[in-house]
């Protein structure tokens, strides 16, 4: 996930090497390095809840929309990515204005209350709410960014944030371990009980170890834009998930959808006519934003895709007699997703070698065809476990080259005055994709259920065979969004430059 800035280009900081040098040479207090590990080591971990939050609710919803006899599991994903999508922005904007390590207590909070919602949740409904509650903590990656920034010395800035990317990379080998563990011996609630203990524990330590910022921004906070602009994904989604149930000519699936687009017109005038809107929507003009920002949306909306579908193939029963199925457990996962995980995370080391010599454009080109021919591996063969292993791994190179290609391409479409709103738009946007992704491959398999067992629906193969067929579809997009860049051709260093 990427975790850009959340300033604010329009407002003026009082920054602390204005008045003291010495403090942003040297960092915030009088520490030593071993200290600044100490710091470094915690804030890692706490952002790496956020990745959790993902790669261990994943695998459980299975036993989760069987514990629930839902049909309707998708919402447990897209409530969470879609209440981050919004608030992470706002969030920001306070942190910016009233102290960053204040917000990211509260963002870690919420993470930790939203947990233990869902995992002492009686209903589905209670469970939707825990989710939403939790996507509030999605702030904590951005915050985190910021707040290294403002505090550690400018000689460990680099390697900070390195080191917090590369920690959030690695939770896609060890999530689904932990994941299956939790699962198989706790069920779903072990799962969320964790997610709840682990930020509790950190926002002890950030609160007691971590300084605070000494910088602080004057801005307004845009309430009614992010009300408006969730009101609008929100519903466009439902209409996505129901459309299958009430027709998708009906009038209420219409009608959420007329809501939805003129929602979302009234929201961009909106934007157009204040001065520090959610997001600019001058930012959304020229080339080189529009095509990073349909390859950022295509991307994501894979790669959840990916892993949403693998949790499900994996653990449906092969006795059931549909054509895919492994009929493991949860932690059977880890032997797909092990590979691919490190896949990903050498070809994000990769990238950043490409770049300098070629450019980020090429990298990204390649991950997108490789995320096609990995979905339509799997579309065309799903049911024995070695063919799932390469397609997934054919994706996964894809993804890593995709995940790291974006953040340089950001950095590269928009002039440096404009890198902050701009990187946070990208990250809005991502979330959004994964979102719809979701919805779409659910509203998909909805309309292909063989049969219900103890009240859970059990989708006919053809099911997942289109939903993998429109992944790779979504990769063909990106591909092609990618080849119309007009940026991202000469080497990373140059194009941060311009």
């Amino acid at each position: 996930m990427t975790a850009p800035s959340t300033d604010n280009p329009s407002s003026t900081p009082s920054e602390p090497s204005s008045d003291n040098p010495t403090l942003a040479i040297e960092g915030v207090g009088n520490r030593s390095t071993a200290g600044w590990i100490g710091i470094l080591l915690i804030l890692c971990l706490l952002s790496e809840e956020v990745a959790y939050a993902f790669n261990l609710v994943t695998p459980a919803l299975p036993s989760m929309a069987g514990s629930f006899e839902t049909s309707n599991i998708a919402w447990v994903s897209t409530l969470f990515t879609l209440s981050g999508a919004i608030s992470a922005p706002l969030i920001g904007k306070l942190a910016d204005r009233d102290g960053k390590k204040k917000w990211l207590l509260i963002a870690t909070a919420c993470m930790a209350a939203g947990s233990l919602i869902v995992a002492i949740a009686p209903t589905f409904s209670v469970v939707l709410v825990g989710r939403t509650v939790e996507g509030l903590g999605l702030a904590i990656v951005p915050i985190t960014y910021s707040l290294m920034r403002d505090i550690f010395p400018k000689r460990m800035l680099a390697m900070a944030v390195s080191m917090t990317t590369a920690g959030i990379g690695v939770t896609t080998i060890t999530g689904p371990v932990i994941a299956g563990v939790l699962i198989d011996n706790f069920g779903f609630r072990g799962v969320f009980f964790a997610l709840a203990l682990f930020p509790i524990l950190l926002g002890a330590l950030v609160m007691l170890v971590v300084p605070e910022s000494p910088i602080r921004v004057k801005t307004s906070i845009d309430w009614v834009g992010g009300i408006m602009l969730g009101l609008s994904i929100a519903l466009l989604l439902y209409g996505i998930g129901e459309g299958g149930t009430w027709g998708w000519t009906s009038w209420k699936t219409l009608l959420c959808a007329i809501a939805a687009v003129a929602i979302f017109l009234g929201w961009a005038r909106y934007e157009k006519r204040i001065e520090n809107p959610l997001i600019d929507i001058a930012v959304l003009r020229g080339r080189a934003v529009v095509t990073t920002l349909v390859a950022q949306f295509t991307g994501q909306a894979v790669i959840v895709l990916q892993f949403v579908l693998l949790s499900f193939i994996v653990q449906t029963p092969i006795a059931l007699g549909v054509t895919y199925g492994l009929g493991e457990s949860a932690s059977y996962m880890a032997r797909l997703t092990t590979p691919a995980g490190v896949a990903t995370v050498a070809m994000g080391l990769l990238v950043g070698i490409i770049a300098e010599r070629r450019g980020a454009r090429l990298p990204n080109w390649i991950g997108f065809a490789l995320m096609a021919i990995g979905s339509v591996s799997l579309a065309l063969s799903h049911k024995e476990f070695w063919p799932i292993l390469l397609g997934y791994l054919v994706y996964a190179f894809g993804a890593g080259l995709i995940s790291a290609a974006i953040p340089n391409l950001v950095i590269a479409a928009a002039p440096v005055r404009l890198q902050a709103v701009t990187a946070s738009t990208v990250n809005v946007v991502g979330s959004v994709g994964s979102a719809v992704a979701v919805q779409i491959g659910f509203a998909i398999l909805a309309l292909n259920i063989a049969t219900v067992a103890d009240g859970t629906p059990i989708y006919a193969g053809i099911g997942y065979t289109t939903v993998y067929f429109v992944a790779a579809g979504l990769a063909i997009v990106g591909l092609a969004a990618t080849l119309l860049m007009p940026h991202g051709r000469k080497p990373q260093s140059v194009e941060a430059l311009t």
